[in-house]
């Protein structure tokens, strides 16, 4: 019976699974790029759900139901980019804990 070493097979499984985060990174984005996407998603929705009040409030609409969509679509929006905030500034108050 033979007995392969353990830090041959570590190699190769370390070396192909970086091969798949760095496929799955260029294609994703980096974080920054996410984040600054998730902020502008949020200011893009809240802009047209201004516009649809506004023209409902003109008289130059009168889609009710497309108002609402927009006002839960910004909302969601704005909650999800809060949240993304808010788990950012939890993981930098953890690093900052940290004890080196």
């Amino acid at each position: 019976m033979t007995i392969n070493p353990i830090s041959s097979n570590i190699v190769n499984l370390l070396s192909s699974s970086q091969a798949v985060v760095f496929d799955s990174e260029e294609s994703s984005g980096s974080f920054a790029n996410i984040l600054t996407e998730s902020f502008n998603t949020a200011a893009q929705a809240d802009k047209t759900d201004k516009g649809s009040a506004l023209e409902l409030l003109m008289g130059k609409s009168d889609d009710l139901s497309g108002l609402l969509l927009d006002a839960q679509k910004a909302e969601l929006s704005l909650n999800l980019a809060l949240q993304l905030r808010n788990k950012v500034i939890d993981a930098y108050n953890e690093m900052m804990r940290m004890q080196v």
